[in-house]
C-alpha cells in the first residue's frame, strides 16, 4: 500500500515497526470485524495490531488472530489494565489506542502520524460521532465533543477515549494509565500529560457504536457514568468501584 509522503518521516526515520494499535477486548467478537476492515484500509499501515483480551469467551481471541492481530491473553480487570498490557507488550514508538466497537476513517494512522510531526506533542484524540447515531445522539456527540476540545484548549486535556493516542516514550514517563479508575482514566491521563508536553484534539473523527445509551439509556449513561463520574473525579481525583461499576453492554 502506498503511503503518502511526508506522512512516516513526519516523525523520524523509518524504524519497524513504528506504530501499535491497541485494542482492549472482552467479548467483542461481534464489532471487531468492522474494526479490523477499517484498519486493513488505512491510507498509512499500522506496524502491529495488538488486542489485549480479558478472558472472552464469544470468541474473540479467534476473531483477532484471523485479522493477524497479537493477543495477549489476561484477567478481566477492566480496559485501564487492557491497555497498559498492550502498551507493554508494544514493540512500536507510538501507541494508538482503539475501542473494539470503533470504525475508523481511513487516514486515521496518517494524521496521528503528521500529528507527531511536532515534538512538543505527546498525545492526543480525535473527535468521535455515533455510529448510525439518531438526531438526539448526534447532537449529544456535537456537545460532547465542543466540551473535550474545549476543556483542551482552556488547558485541561480531556480524552473520551474512544480513539487516543500517545508517544510510548511519554505513556511509560507518564506510568501509563490508573487502573485503580473505573472511569475518567483516559481524562486522568490527558491532564497529566501537560506536565511533559501537549495533549490535542484532531479534527479527525472516529464513528462508535451507541450500545451503552441504548442499553442502559440516555440519562443513566450522561447522569452517572460520565457527569456524575466527571465531577467526582476533578473533586478527588478518583472514581470509586462502590460507586462506579458499569456493566458493558453488549
Amino acid at each position: 500500500m502506498d503511503e503518502p509522503p511526508g506522512a512516516r518521516t513526519a516523525v523520524g526515520p523509518r524504524r519497524s515497526p513504528r506504530i501499535s494499535v491497541i485494542v482492549p477486548t472482552w467479548n467483542e467478537a461481534k464489532y471487531l470485524p468492522t474494526l479490523f476492515e477499517s484498519l486493513q484500509h488505512q491510507t498509512v499501515t499500522p506496524d502491529e495490531v495488538i488486542v489485549a483480551d480479558s478472558g472472552s469467551s464469544d470468541g474473540t481471541p479467534e476473531v483477532a488472530r484471523a485479522a493477524g492481530a497479537t493477543v495477549l491473553e489476561g484477567e478481566r480487570r477492566g480496559p485501564g489494565e487492557g491497555r497498559n498490557r498492550g502498551a507493554r507488550a508494544a514493540a512500536g514508538d507510538v501507541l494508538l489506542f482503539v475501542d473494539a466497537d470503533c470504525l475508523l476513517p481511513s487516514n486515521l494512522v496518517e494524521t496521528v502520524f503528521l500529528a507527531l510531526g511536532d515534538p512538543h506533542i505527546v498525545g492526543g484524540a480525535t473527535g468521535f460521532a455515533p455510529a448510525k447515531g439518531r438526531r438526539i445522539e448526534r447532537s449529544l456527540f456535537y456537545f460532547a465533543n465542543a466540551y473535550q476540545r474545549a476543556m483542551t484548549i482552556w488547558g485541561l486535556p480531556h480524552n473520551a477515549g474512544y480513539c487516543f493516542f500517545f508517544r510510548k516514550s511519554a505513556f511509560e514517563t507518564l506510568g501509563g494509565i490508573r487502573e485503580d479508575l473505573v472511569l475518567n482514566e483516559t481524562h486522568d491521563l490527558a491532564i497529566r500529560s501537560r506536565s511533559i508536553g501537549r495533549f490535542v484534539i484532531l479534527t479527525i473523527v472516529v464513528e462508535t457504536s451507541m450500545r451503552r445509551f441504548r442499553t442502559y439509556g440516555y440519562l443513566r449513561t450522561i447522569l452517572q457514568e460520565y457527569v456524575a463520574s466527571t465531577i467526582l473525579y476533578y473533586a478527588t481525583g478518583r472514581t470509586p468501584r462502590e460507586l462506579f461499576r458499569p456493566a458493558p453492554a453488549r
